[in-house]
């Protein structure tokens, strides 16, 4: 065999060892945190996805009137908090129509189950705070 030979079998090997290592190693992303366990976008559910082991927690985020990044997925608050009942007269409860400390007056996770009762709604820096603790594994 020819060296030219030797080189493209070692290609083929490098490719399939780069390919197994690939498929081996997977990236995990808590969609709004454990959101099929926990209240998505609270504190809890950030938790539990860590626990279970994700590599990263997604965020998303809404501005509070006073300018406070918060993780919440849509524009309004009525879907994963008790907003209707603590503001009945603020309707449609958009989240940028409410400061921070109104906010953190709502619960986020009766919904979802009455063991969650008392989550909030986290501030991006929570979990900023939450996370970075934990080494961010970076795929190769």
């Amino acid at each position: 065999m020819g060296t030219g030979t030797y080189a493209l079998i070692l290609a083929v090997l490098v490719t399939l060892l780069s390919a197994q290592e690939v498929k081996a190693r997977k990236t995990v992303v808590a969609h709004r945190g454990a959101s099929a366990y926990a209240p998505e976008h609270t504190l809890a559910s950030y938790r539990l996805a860590l626990a279970q082991g994700a590599d990263y927690v997604e965020q998303d985020l809404a501005v509070t009137s006073d300018g406070v990044l918060i993780c919440l997925h849509d524009e309004t608050l009525e879907r994963t908090t008790d907003v209707e009942h603590v503001f009945p007269d603020r309707r449609p409860w958009l989240a940028n129509d409410f400061t921070l400390e109104e906010i953190k007056r709502l619960d986020a996770g009766s919904w979802f189950d009455p063991k969650f009762a008392g989550e909030r709604v986290p501030t991006f820096q929570e979990a900023i705070d939450l996370v970075k603790e934990r080494p961010a594994s970076i795929p190769s």
